[in-house]
């Protein structure tokens, strides 16, 4: 708009034959906000946290439909406008689990390409008769547990303002057809107004939204029946800013190391507080609260994990019942969150919510759990990791009622036992995923060998279960569909578990044997036998492979993308120098194996032994040759080619 004038482009697409997707990058890794392993909270503006995200890019490019046929040597397709991918698949089904315990997101960049025809004056003989014309490229970002719709965004927009030229919709013409439109004299109309705030809206931020009900009643009256986000997460630093006000700390509730500092612009907030309160004072209450209220017929997702100032009775309490759409919900680390707010959330929301996190949520009891498994039967993903207060009576009402149940996540909650891990077992049939890190009363895992209902799980981690034995492997027999497999620090099994896991589960991509320091270069070859599809391999920690069990591995395991081996110090990369300039370390044995294998990420740090070192820079250079980036000290990435 300049001035009185609205100045409207609109350009007639040429003739496009079909469209076809193009992913140039994605990368699968710990949300903003979220803890890793080493304890360190991710900040994308900081750093990116390399050892803990996966480069996911091949998996897409097999799942991109290929709409294109060929006949009479003219090329004929579909024009697409999305692509949905992976056809529902929860993501760590498809790309394995690269950071474990941490909630993950979905990153991917990509283009549209229009076939356009060509003239056919411009045409001749083998030529296939159309040219490729790019869009501009997109950026998305996914949940872990959200469906995956890869949307052309392009603003071709025809806003309506009084009497259009007669031709401006002739589809003959490949010209842009502009005008101009005095907007003094044409007002726009409110059933004008219908039409285009659902037009504009994708293209507006949440703020620009909410300033829209300002305009007018009417105006008012359409945003909040259309409401204003599908989705508020307190981890979005555009909505909710950062500042340096030292009183709006948002603490992580699972640590002493705090998130960055929150805050919210001061002119946006027209109230004053009298209560000395910090968490009464803290803006983002009242933000929260503000983006509630006009999103009560549009929120899909609400995020609010660690956020320690929340007062829910007076937050979300009386937002609760109002939330007609709401499917996905993070609690977690809210030391504030009772049994009352559970009970209201399945009371109000329970038939209609999919997706609930509430990790660490230490003052929700047994009772809260079993209210919630009674109501929200419809629950597909359910996470209630470290809820150390949790016994097997929640199990069994988890286990009785969620039958729904896709993915239950279940980290240090080691009260449970097999009385209500079996059961769960048992009775969730769609059960996917499944995660008992740190359970360590139980002493196997999978159903009955005699039941072969359970056959959809797919990945199964148990982390720290330390009950496990060898023998568990007969249980384990019975998921035939299991893909991605942790036993990590299940300091008892040795050897024999790997060999028979191996015979039993050729079908494994993803495997985890961290801190397993029982298993030897004989695990390595049954592994390299046996995992003709195996995509990555944890064994850091693991002190008693060599380097020739590793290199054998590596010729044998050639469709092996990902091997971490963090800490194996026995393998002494760096080396000692023996007196002169020879370094006597094992890097260079390991680097003609990866010479010959298919490895795109290699995790060799603090493989040495003690001091002194000295850097064998031979191997390095080696490395460097076969076209692998040093991202960390000795830890190698392999950059691949996006086409």
């Amino acid at each position: 708009v300049v001035g009185p004038w609205c100045f409207i482009s609109l350009k007639m697409p040429q003739q496009v034959l079909f469209t076809r997707l193009k992913v140039i990058s994605a990368s699968y890794g710990p949300a903003e906000g979220r803890r890793l392993l080493d304890g360190s909270i991710v900040d994308y503006s900081k750093s990116y946290p390399i050892p803990y995200t996966r480069d996911v890019l091949p998996f897409l490019n097999n799942e991109v439909e290929e709409d294109l046929c060929i006949e009479d040597g003219v090329s004929h397709g579909v024009i697409k406008y999305s692509y949905s991918l992976m056809d529902g698949r929860p993501m760590n089904v498809v790309f394995g689990d690269p950071c474990p315990g941490s909630t993950k997101v979905l990153r991917i960049k990509y283009v549209f390409q229009d076939y356009i025809r060509k003239e056919k004056d411009s045409s001749c003989k083998g030529d296939p008769g159309y040219h490729i014309i790019p869009s501009r490229t997109f950026h998305s970002t996914f949940a872990e547990h959200e469906k995956i719709l890869l949307r052309r965004q392009d603003p071709h927009l025809l806003l309506l303002a009084g009497d259009e030229p007669k031709n401006q919709m002739n589809p003959t013409t490949q010209q842009s057809t502009i005008f101009l439109v005095d907007s003094t004299q044409s007002p726009l109309s409110a059933s004008k107004s219908e039409i285009i705030i659902p037009i504009i809206f994708p293209f507006l931020s949440v703020r620009q939204r909410a300033r829209c009900q300002l305009v007018c009643l009417h105006w008012r009256e359409i945003v909040l029946n259309k409401g204003i986000t599908a989705t508020i997460d307190i981890n979005d630093h555009l909505l909710f800013p950062l500042c340096q006000d030292t009183s709006s700390v948002r603490d992580t509730a699972i640590g002493s190391q705090p998130l960055p500092k929150l805050s919210y612009n001061s002119h946006t907030t027209s109230h004053t507080h009298t209560t000395s309160d910090a968490s009464t004072k803290h803006p983002h209450r009242a933000l929260l609260c503000g983006l509630l209220k006009s999103s009560h017929s549009s929120l899909t997702s609400l995020v609010l994990n660690d956020f320690s100032h929340l007062n829910p009775s007076l937050d979300i309490h009386p937002t609760l019942p109002h939330l007609s759409k709401l499917k996905r919900l993070d609690i977690s680390r809210i030391p504030s969150i009772t049994d009352d707010t559970i009970n209201l959330i399945s009371a109000h929301i329970g038939e209609r919510l999919e997706v609930l996190y509430m990790k660490g949520v230490r003052a929700v009891s047994d009772d809260g759990i079993v209210q919630l498994a009674r109501l929200c039967n419809r629950l597909k993903v359910l996470d209630v990791s470290h809820m150390h207060q949790l016994t097997d009576k929640s199990g069994v009402a988890i286990g009785q009622n969620l039958t729904e149940l896709e993915t239950f996540h279940g980290r240090d909650n080691y009260k449970l036992t097999n009385n209500s891990v079996d059961l769960i077992f048992q009775n969730c049939k769609k059960l996917v995923q499944a995660t008992f890190w740190g359970c360590i009363k139980l002493t196997h895992v999978g159903p009955d060998t005699k039941d072969l209902s359970a056959t959809n799980i797919v990945l199964l981690n148990l982390w720290g279960c330390i009950g496990l034995t060898d023998d568990c492997v007969e249980r384990l027999s019975t998921l035939t569909n299991l893909c991605s497999l942790c036993v990590s620090e299940c300091l008892s099994l040795t050897d024999k578990f790997v060999l028979e896991i191996t015979k039993i589960l050729p079908q494994l991509r993803h495997l985890q044997l961290r801190y397993l320091k029982r298993i030897t270069d004989e695990s390595l070859n049954a592994i390299a036998l046996r995992l003709p599809e195996l995509f990555s391999l944890d064994l850091s920690f693991c002190t008693k492979l060599s380097v020739g069990g590793l290199s054998e591995l590596l010729l044998g395991c050639r469709s092996l993308s990902e091997l971490r081996l963090y800490s194996c110090t026995q393998l002494n990369v760096e080396g000692a120098t023996d007196g002169g300039n020879n370094n006597i370390g094992g890097g260079r044995q390991l680097a003609q194996a990866v010479r010959h294998s298919a490895l795109v990420f290699l995790d060799l740090r603090r493989c040495q032994q003690h001091p002194p070192f000295s850097k064998d820079v031979h191997f390095l250079n080696t490395m460097k040759e076969l076209g692998y980036n040093e991202e960390i000290e000795y830890l190698f990435i392999k950059k691949t080619d996006p086409a």
